[in-house]
C-alpha cells in the first residue's frame, strides 16, 4: 500500500501522515517506522515490502525526503510497494508531476498540502524541526531565512530558547509545566521531540551553540556547521 504527501509546511505533512497511519491502525495490527534518507534506502523498502511478519503483522514506514534524493530508484519498486501488506507512506515538499504520475498511476494516495501565508513565516517551524532533530528540514529552513535577509544571531536565539527549555525537561522528567514556568503548549510541543535527545546530546547542542563559535568567525557558518553535524 502506497501514500505519498507533498507540502511545504513540515509539521502539516508530517500530520497528515500521521493520520493515514492511524486510519490504518483502525483495521491492522501494526507498528509505525520513521525514517530519512539517513535510515532506510529504496533497497530496504524493497525488502521490507517483500517480507512478512511471521506472525501476520503489518508495518507503516513514514518517509521523509527519500524520493527526491534517490527518485529512480524508488520509482523502480513502486509496483512492490503497492502490492505490499505494509503501508508506505512518503513525506515530501514537492514532487514534478512525472513522479506524481508514476505514484497515481499505481494506484497511490496522493495529496498536496498547501499553506498559507501565516504557516510559510512561522518563524518557530525552525525551533520545531530542531526539536525533531530533522537535520534536512532543519538545513532547508536555514538557508530559507537567511535568503530572506533574517539576522543569524536571532535565529540562534530561538534556537538557543528552544534547547535551553528541552534540557530544562530532560533534567527535570517529572515536573509538570507549571513547575517549570513553562506554557503547556511550549511545554507539549518540546516535549514531543524527547525522544530524539539524549541527555549527552541536548547539552553537547546548546553548550556548542552558545559557546562553540571561534573567536572572529561568523555566526552564520557556525550555525551552519552545527545543523549539518547534528
Amino acid at each position: 500500500m502506497l501514500a505519498l504527501i507533498t507540502g511545504k509546511n513540515y509539521t502539516q505533512v508530517k500530520k497528515e501522515a500521521d493520520n493515514i497511519a492511524k486510519d490504518f491502525l483502525k483495521s491492522n495490527s501494526s507498528q509505525i517506522e520513521y525514517h530519512t534518507t539517513e535510515t532506510i534506502k529504496p533497497k530496504d523498502l524493497l525488502y521490507r515490502a517483500e517480507g512478512q511478519s511471521l506472525f501476520g503483522d503489518k508495518a507503516i514506514y513514514i518517509i521523509d525526503g527519500l524520493v527526491d534524493e534517490s527518485k529512480d530508484e524508488v520509482l523502480k519498486i513502486l509496483g512492490t510497494l503497492t502490492i505490499s501488506a505494509n503501508l508506505f507512506i512518503f513525506c515530501e515538499e514537492s514532487v514534478i508531476k512525472e513522479i506524481e504520475k508514476s505514484f497515481t498511476d499505481k494506484g497511490a494516495k496522493f495529496i498536496t498540502l498547501k499553506s498559507d501565508a501565516k504557516e510559510e513565516s512561522n518563524p518557530f517551524a525552525i525551533t520545531d524541526a530542531l526539536i525533531s532533530k530533522d537535520k534536512k528540514r532543519m538545513w532547508h529552513l536555514y538557508r530559507r531565512e537567511l535568503d530572506k535577509g533574517e539576522n543569524p544571531e536571532a535565529i540562534m536565539g530561538r534556537l538557543a530558547w528552544v534547547m535551553k527549555t528541552l534540557n530544562l525537561i530532560i533534567k527535570n522528567p517529572k515536573n509538570s509545566a507549571a513547575d517549570l514556568g513553562i506554557s503547556p503548549f511550549v511545554y507539549s510541543k518540546t516535549n514531543s521531540g524527547m525522544s530524539k535527545w539524549t541527555p549527552d546530546s541536548a547539552q553537547k547542542f546548546y553548550a556548542n551553540l552558545l559557546f562553540g563559535l571561534p573567536s572572529g568567525g561568523e555566526m552564520e557558518y557556525h550555525l551552519e556547521k552545527l545543523i549539518l553535524n547534528m
